[in-house]
């Protein structure tokens, strides 16, 4: 039976990240259930690079968000990637919407993101004429990606250091021995490792299941949330990103534009539960209404021709009705699991955060 240092299961940003970073000084073994990299969470989003405005004070989200950000340019920059430090607005549409800015500016500064300040409309509609707004909060450090482009330097840079990728390799069971785990594949192929780190996305809680973790009393069972883009052909460009306020519920960022590389737009994500824990990236206009709504109250442009585009399926700790969860990214040593780390949770802003979380949770290994 094969042998590594160590197993990454997963082959999304965080798990290529991961790659990337421990195969410069350990044996790795990634291991995938799609055909190729990136196949879901991590290449259905809206490419952003976030700033660290929106998240808790002290959480995991905010620190890695603002770490991450700052690694996440120069990597970007290094590499060649394709991105933007275009910055975005966070706008109010409305009077009654101008205290939610306050607090945004208010919990951005105290997390540390650099160089918020608030606008006024007559700025906002001058930086993109396209929108309208009454007031908002500028967030320089905000920008675009192309996130397949990140993902491949990922990979090449972790195959160069000589790691291993298994794609169509689906984790079925993990046992725990007196020295490390056997990891096995439907295929019935197994490896012996030191260290796992479960990165995998949408299915990390039947993975940390497959290793008899009680994942309903540790509270990391998951659910879906579903988030669809639509998109208009009387928009052709816009400048800057344009977000709307949050939800109240923290579900969602709202729809905002989403601006690719290449200069073209589209609008989403919007959020809803699915009633099961499928990947459907199945579309339809059911919610076409709510994006007219959505988009017409900040956008001075015709927006009625507006068509599905695209979606994507968020994994979140945080069910219907639930209020913020944290990343759960953690060696589970005090579950008699030394060195199975368990990255879970991993949604927005796990794109951006990717090399910090890489950072992070490489250092818990023992």
């Amino acid at each position: 039976m094969d042998q590594t240092d160590v197993t990454v299961i997963g082959a999304g940003a965080v798990g290529l990240a991961l790659a990337a970073r421990l195969s410069a000084d350990y044996s790795v073994v990634v291991l995938e259930k799609e055909e190729s990299f990136g196949r879901h969470t991590s290449s259905r989003n809206s490419e952003t690079v976030h700033s660290g405005i929106y998240y808790p004070q002290g959480s995991l989200k905010a620190q890695l968000c603002l770490r991450g950000n700052e690694l996440l340019y120069k990597f970007m920059k290094d590499n060649d990637i394709a991105h933007s430090n275009c910055g975005k607005y966070i706008i109010a549409s409305s009077e009654d919407e101008i205290p939610e800015i306050e607090r945004l500016f208010k919990n951005g500064t105290a997390n540390g993101v650099p160089g918020l300040r608030i606008a006024d409309g007559a700025e906002i509609e001058e930086a993109e004429p396209l929108v309208r707004a009454v007031a908002g909060v500028h967030v320089p450090s905000a920008g675009i990606m192309n996130s397949h482009e990140l993902m491949k330097r990922l990979e090449t840079i972790a195959k160069d250091n000589g790691a291993l990728f298994s794609y169509r390799s689906e984790v079925s069971r993990i046992t725990k021995l007196n020295e490390g785990y056997a990891v096995t594949t439907t295929g019935g192929d197994s490896i012996i490792t030191d260290a796992v780190f479960n990165c995998a996305g949408l299915f990390s809680d039947s993975v940390a299941e497959s290793a008899g973790f009680d994942i309903d009393s540790m509270n990391y069972r998951l659910a879906f949330c579903k988030g669809e883009y639509y998109k208009s052909d009387n928009v052709k460009k816009m400048n800057i990103l344009i977000y709307p306020v949050p939800s109240p519920d923290g579900k969602s960022l709202g729809i905002h534009n989403r601006l690719f590389t290449d200069g073209s737009v589209t609008f989403g994500p919007n959020a809803y539960y699915l009633e099961e824990n499928k990947a459907d990236y199945s579309m339809n206009e059911k919610y076409r209404e709510e994006f007219l709504y959505s988009v017409s109250t900040f956008m001075k442009t015709d927006v009625s021709d507006l068509y599905p585009y695209d979606c994507g399926i968020r994994p979140k700790l945080q069910k219907p009705g639930e209020k913020f969860r944290d990343f759960v990214i953690t060696n589970e040593t005090a579950k008699g699991m030394n060195n199975f780390i368990n990255l879970i949770g991993i949604e927005s802003p796990g794109l951006t955060s990717c090399l910090a979380i890489a950072e992070y949770a490489g250092n818990l290994l023992k």
